[in-house]
């Protein structure tokens, strides 16, 4: 079992040497940190990326704060859904969360009912969305393509003068869909006209 501190800057607080500080008083065995203000997102995450890769079951994560840990409550309930699933704990000093306890199941607990949440509000704004969008006459999907610009794809095509790039440009479709229509059997391609 060992004990990894993370630790964080945020564009709001920049005090980095508190939180390594804070994680060695509380006995960490190492200690990765980052700052908010790498510009290469790959650097970005790098840093979780390793603290993550370095944990095995029974291993601690400590933190100062959760904000240091999730940059969105999606990540955050994520990764502790994660570590419940790892059996990793999860310690943050400020919030007083320590999942080595009971108290700490129900933290876990809650942070799967939130991620549930989450997830059935975005279905549900996603579904309103689409309704009022029907509403309004407008229906979502791809616009169709009529018959002649199928038959054009097709005579292009198989002239052979031409590239299937340019092909989309000529007819104003992506180059996916011409490979649609071009591989599209002779019986389908009948129904379209």
């Amino acid at each position: 079992m060992k004990l990894i501190g993370y630790a964080r800057t945020t564009i709001t607080e920049n005090d980095l040497d508190t939180q390594i500080n804070t994680l060695s008083d509380f006995g960490c065995d190492e200690i990765y940190h980052e700052s908010f203000d790498v510009t290469d997102d790959k650097q970005l995450t790098s840093e979780l990326e390793t603290v993550l890769n370095e944990l095995k079951a029974g291993d601690i994560l400590v933190i100062c704060s959760l904000n240091r840990l999730g940059r969105s409550t999606r990540q955050l309930t994520e990764l502790t859904q994660e570590f419940k699933g790892s059996g990793i704990h999860l310690v943050s000093l400020d919030d007083e969360i320590d999942t080595r306890e009971p108290m700490g199941e129900i933290y876990f607990k809650m942070m799967n009912s939130l991620a549930t949440m989450e997830c059935n509000l975005i279905k549900e704004r996603t579904l309103v969305g689409l309704n009022n969008a029907r509403k309004k006459g407008k229906i979502g999907g791809r616009p169709k393509i009529d018959g002649r610009t199928v038959k054009r794809i097709r005579h292009l095509y198989h002239e052979k003068r031409e590239t299937i790039q340019l092909i989309a440009t000529k007819c104003n479709v992506s180059i996916g869909t011409c490979y649609k229509y071009i591989n599209l059997p002779e019986n389908e391609v009948a129904k379209l006209y």
